[in-house]
């Protein structure tokens, strides 16, 4: 028995990864343009470092569709092969070799529950927040996204040249409203200058734009001590995210609960629930993906595979529906409404192949 459990673990574990690296890939692939555009501003170890906590986020997913892959492709080729029909000869039930695919399950469940509830809310929190440093976040709010910034609907600035120490050269300004300031600028006024920076007042809570040589070509003259001001608080909160449950950690949404300080109790019960319910889908899906591969026995491994689609079709509605019923219903329970759906629906198919 050790041999073919050994003969079936190194098959799924090969299709498994090979499966995951495909698909993670993919992933990866995708968020790059997501990265880019929320690293505005930072560098690129920045944009790399958004694209692969995005990309981690996807992971409990991603490997629950690389064990039902796996384990599947794994059978199938085996059924096709009469390798199960060689097996039941020898007097050998079904269950064992299903076990090759439950050892998965367990292990992948056990990866998921430790990923689902510290690894996964760490890296949702933190893919929102690479870049915190208050400049950079002020120049992306501003929309200094290439050589220009709009200040909030007031005006806009053009440069020709940003140094190291985020100092414009050559710079353009046109005010289309009033803007207070020293020196404070009418609408449809153009002001030009040698160079411009950003100084923080946080004792006035404000952001003031200095000028070196500002000058006024419809006046014709030159306007020393010039700088413009708006509050920092409208620019630095702007879009702004809280944190909420995703971000934390279940021990850490639970303690909240248990103190009476949750906003949501039923909610923040209900993420923990949904948590552990997800987790626990590999044990799951790790016989019915073995069932599915013995009965495409004729049918080859790509039907196989269409059929592996339906239980995470089934899965995912349910998931999405239980959102929806907890919203009127109000119990946190129906955290496990997917897996309760799919051991109801996939335990008659697991008995009947076991006992064949």
């Amino acid at each position: 028995m050790g041999k073919l459990h050994r003969y079936y673990l190194k098959e799924v574990a090969t299709n498994a990864a090979l499966t995951f690296v495909v698909v993670f890939g993919i992933v990866l692939v995708s968020l790059v343009y997501r990265g880019i555009q929320k690293s505005q501003g930072a560098d690129l170890v920045a944009a790399a470092l958004i694209t692969l906590l995005w990309a981690i986020d996807t992971i409990p997913h991603l490997l629950l569709i690389a064990l039902l892959f796996g384990i599947v492709l794994t059978f199938a080729r085996a059924a096709a092969d009469r390798e199960i029909v060689a097996i039941a000869g020898a007097g050998i039930p079904n269950t064992v070799p299903m076990t090759s695919a439950v050892l998965f399950g367990i292990l992948f469940t056990v990866v998921g529950n430790i990923t689902l509830h510290y690894v996964i809310p760490y890296a949702h929190f933190h893919k929102f927040r690479v870049v915190a440093d208050v400049t950079r976040q002020l120049l992306l709010n501003l929309g200094a996204t290439g050589d220009q910034i709009q200040f909030q609907g007031k005006g806009v600035m053009i440069w020709d040249k940003r140094t190291a120490e985020d100092h414009f050269q050559d710079v353009v300004i046109y005010s289309h409203k009033g803007w207070e300031g020293a020196g404070a600028l009418r609408a449809g006024t153009v002001l030009t200058a040698r160079e411009a920076w950003l100084e923080t007042d946080y004792a006035n809570d404000s952001l003031r734009l200095r000028f070196a040589d500002p000058y006024i070509p419809s006046s014709v003259s030159w306007v020393e001590g010039m700088s413009l001001e708006f509050r920092l608080r409208e620019v630095s909160e702007k879009g702004r995210r809280d944190e909420g449950d995703k971000d934390m950690a279940s021990d850490h949404v639970l303690a909240e609960v248990e103190r009476g300080v949750h906003e949501n109790p039923v909610g923040a019960r209900f993420t923990i629930e949904r948590r552990a319910g997800f987790a626990i889908m590999p044990l799951l899906l790790a016989p019915l993906g073995f069932c599915i591969g013995v009965l495409a026995r004729n049918q080859g491994r790509v039907t196989a595979l269409c059929f592996a689609m339906i239980p995470l079709f089934v899965y995912y509605l349910c998931d999405f529906l239980s959102v929806q019923f907890v919203r009127y219903l109000d119990t946190p329970l129906w955290g496990w409404f997917p897996a309760l759906v799919i051991t109801l629906l996939g335990a008659p198919l697991c008995f009947r192949v076991a006992t064949r």
